[in-house]
């Protein structure tokens, strides 16, 4: 269903491609085309001190690949203790996969879409006198945070930004302008904005053929007034690929 299918991947640079991998072994022209930067955030010496050493944490929660590598790649030198001093929350498969990397396994694993499906498996697990770390970056939302409040303690870390990036490939824009692809695929709210940024007066929105890799950035996408064509469900790079061949499937 997908060969010969011209589909324009805009992950941020440096970040897992297996997405584009899967897309090109299934037979689609694949263009990159990264739309966000991810910048590391410093830790402070006290919130270091309070993971590792004062131990004031009982669950660290990671909703990311990106929260699990910029906290631990500042953690390394100290990280001597196994097993970790903390229990671990993550969402999704591919965010256990990145803690599974760095030697260690999640004590909780969400595989469902949304924020509420990780508040229903973490909330029970808590008890009023545990404190909670977020290990998030800088635009998350203050959901996980409020709703978790009401059951333990909880303080947030932003451990990274994510930044627009300063100009777009000018061949891939051409190709959207004159329609000569068959799907754009976004992978974040803050990716679907950016392009909204710098294609303002550019190219018309609602005329983007989109692929969205979950719910979160599927609402983004809602709110400019555009529907997506593909919907990853389950959220996540095999919900995606096989909306993409239900999709083609029937064009």
């Amino acid at each position: 269903m997908l060969k010969g299918k011209i589909i324009i991947n805009t992950r941020p640079e440096g970040a897992d491609d297996s997405i584009s991998l899967a897309l090109e072994e299934l037979g689609a022209v694949v263009f990159t085309m990264p739309l966000i930067e991810i910048i590391p955030i410093n830790l402070s010496p006290k919130i270091s001190l309070d993971i590792l050493k004062n131990k004031i944490y009982q669950w660290l929660v990671f909703t990311s690949k990106n929260g699990i590598d910029n906290l631990f790649s500042q953690l390394k030198e100290n990280l001597l203790t196994t097993p970790l001093p903390f229990k671990t929350a993550v969402f999704g498969e591919r965010t256990a996969m990145s803690l599974k990397k760095w030697g260690f396994t999640p004590d909780l694993i969400n595989t469902g879409n949304t924020s509420e499906d990780l508040l229903n498996d973490l909330l029970p697990t808590l008890q009023p006198c545990d404190r909670v770390l977020l290990v998030v970056g800088d635009l998350a939302s203050g959901l996980l945070g409020d709703a978790i409040k009401q059951t333990a303690q909880v303080d947030r870390v932003d451990v990274y930004r994510t930044v627009f990036v300063q100009s777009l490939d000018g061949e891939i824009l051409h190709r959207i302008k004159e329609n000569s692809y068959d799907m754009i695929i976004f992978t974040s709210p803050s990716g679907f904005r950016s392009i909204k940024y710098h294609t303002d007066r550019v190219i018309s929105l609602n005329k983007l053929k989109t692929a969205c890799i979950g719910p979160t950035t599927e609402e983004a996408v809602l709110a400019e007034g555009l529907t997506p064509l593909v919907v990853a469900r389950p959220s996540g790079k095999s919900g995606l690929i096989s909306g993409l061949e239900q999709y083609f499937a029937t064009r």
